[in-house]
């Protein structure tokens, strides 16, 4: 019994949060000129997605994206739980993470690099480059437009770590693909 009476005041705790996080949302951020921004981001990105794909590349990129789409949101979470970022602006008060950069801006310029840079030195340099531009340079811009906290976390982290996922994901991805052309 006393797992479960500590496990009531726990999830108490949590719902006091989730409330408190739903009034700010409410007070605050939802119709902000950020939240129209993150709305505007979001339909601007998957529009450019939208002209810039390539038919014959599709469903290799959309594989890539959904796995960059789990994996950022899946990370993203976890750093939220693990107090390493915040984010002040969200599009939803219920999950405490940046849709726009999960569903929107990390995937759909890693499926467009994807698309681009398929293989050997050009997804390499083209997985630095963009390493370096979404540690190095948008997340202080987030910062400084106050949509997101780092509370313990360095830039200079991210940087080997969009590379190394960028490759598993293209391994993973690959794989899938050729499980389904040899089924064909």
């Amino acid at each position: 019994m006393y797992i479960k009476q500590q496990y009531i005041e726990i999830y108490t705790k949590n719902q006091s949060s989730v409330k408190s996080h739903l009034n700010f949302w409410l007070e605050h951020v939802v119709f902000s000129w950020q939240w129209w921004s993150m709305v505007a981001i979001f339909i601007i990105f998957w529009t450019i997605f939208s002209k810039l794909k390539k038919t014959k590349h599709l469903p290799r990129i959309t594989i890539y994206g959904l796995l960059w789409i789990i994996v950022a949101s899946n990370l993203d979470g976890l750093g939220y739980e693990l107090g390493l970022w915040g984010y002040t602006y969200n599009l939803s008060p219920f999950l405490p993470k940046s849709y726009v950069f999960d569903y929107c801006l990390i995937p759909i310029t890693y499926m467009l690099l994807y698309q681009y840079f398929q293989e050997g030195k050009g997804f390499l340099y083209a997985n630095i480059v963009l390493a370096i531009g979404a540690s190095l340079v948008a997340e202080p811009v987030a910062e400084k437009l106050g949509l997101y906290i780092p509370f313990h976390w360095n830039e200079f982290i991210s940087v080997p770590l969009y590379i190394l996922i960028a490759y598993i994901l293209k391994f993973i991805t690959e794989k899938i693909c050729r499980s389904i052309l040899e089924k064909n």
